[in-house]
């Protein structure tokens, strides 16, 4: 499922068979992961930026929550950067998880790296904003051992000689919800995220198509002229009951980029809105920039996709005619998240691939 291009790195345990799993995989062996030698491992997941700059602080905390389901809450520990070296010196973690964005020039990330050597620790950066800060990974490839990317068509592009594809993910705390009947449905349709120009242009193209019903667009930078969308950032847990609250969410990806001009590299991977909607039990309309999506999700069983703004009002249509596929559309995409894609399951990949 995820492009790995460390030799004997095995993506995702339950992928591959069992005797390979057993050689390579420590997921194998029972409860305790073991990084190196005979010590259990212990976890210390930070951020790459300070928290002031930091949209993302939830996502930190949903992947501590994913590593403690794996090795339980005592050997896991979340950290501000800013606090991170100190956690170090304290926790004394076998692994370090640096996660998000390195575009912050000011971050102490050589600091970090210092702290973890000097505690005998490994140290994996997972990077959340590529391929649109791609310009920047050199900071993260010059300190770490491991380097994981969100974005598949960034892999190959790395130069650092231990690299992972590995998508974000979806929270259970957080995101869960039961798949709601059609019939309880306050909302016809629903999108989250920030007013990129492509989504702009979009759901204006769309306006028109979209009058009579009942939709909802919230996020940052959105113009007064879409009278259905407001300036008003949703924390996580909201955005998830919203979705859940809609018989359609819109899943489109962003196309600004703040540093990709090495390679101008396309984005590949969907984010984790696409995850964590589907957690919420949101049929969802996605947008097709590309294909990866389908390595995820079954079109037509699991999500829908869609290339003209057209497209929108007639899902939308088809959703109160068909409301029991629409339903059982939304179980199976939940039911795949809860089999593959929460931060547990990127918590045992990163594992895996540490241990390898």
């Amino acid at each position: 499922m995820f492009g790995i291009r460390h030799p004997h790195i095995c993506p995702d345990p339950r992928a591959v068979p069992d005797s390979c799993v057993a050689r390579i995989c420590p997921l194998a062996a029972p409860v305790r992961m073991l990084l190196k030698g005979s010590s259990p491992a212990k976890v210390l997941v930070a951020s790459t930026s300070p928290d002031a700059v930091n949209h993302n602080t939830p996502i930190r905390d949903a992947l501590r929550e994913g590593f403690a389901e794996v090795l339980g809450a005592g050997a896991v520990r979340a950290s501000p950067l800013d606090l991170a070296e100190e956690a170090v010196a304290d926790f004394r973690p076998s692994l370090v998880v640096a996660l998000g964005s390195v575009a912050v020039d000011a971050a102490p990330l050589r600091g970090l790296a210092r702290s973890v050597r000097r505690a005998g620790a490994r140290l994996a950066f997972w990077l959340h904003d590529d391929p649109y800060e791609f310009d920047y990974a050199v900071k993260a490839e010059a300190l770490a051992d491991h380097v994981f990317t969100n974005d598949r068509w960034a892999l190959p592009h790395y130069r650092h000689p231990s690299v992972s594809h590995l998508p974000l993910a979806a929270c259970r705390r957080t995101h869960d919800r039961r798949v709601r009947p059609m019939a309880e449905r306050t909302l016809d349709l629903f999108f989250c995220g920030a007013a990129f120009p492509n989504r702009i242009a979009l759901l204006e193209r769309a306006q028109g198509s979209l009058s009579g019903y009942r939709v909802e667009v919230r996020g940052a930078g959105w113009p007064a002229a879409l009278p259905f969308a407001e300036n008003i950032r949703l924390e996580p847990a909201a955005m998830a009951d919203r979705a859940s609250a809609a018989r359609l969410t819109l899943a489109v990806g962003r196309d600004l980029d703040i540093a990709n001009q090495r390679f101008r590299l396309p984005a590949a991977t969907p984010g984790p809105r696409v995850f964590e909607a589907a957690l919420a039990g949101a049929p969802q309309l996605c947008f097709a920039a590309g294909l990866e999506i389908l390595d995820y999700f079954e079109e037509g069983r699991e999500i829908l996709l869609f290339d003209d703004v057209h497209e929108i009002a007639d899902a939308i249509a088809r959703s109160r005619r068909e409301p029991a596929a629409f339903e059982a559309m939304a179980e199976r995409a939940r039911a795949r998240v809860l089999g593959a894609h929460t931060y547990r399951h990127r918590a045992e990949t990163i594992l895996a691939a540490m241990a390898a």
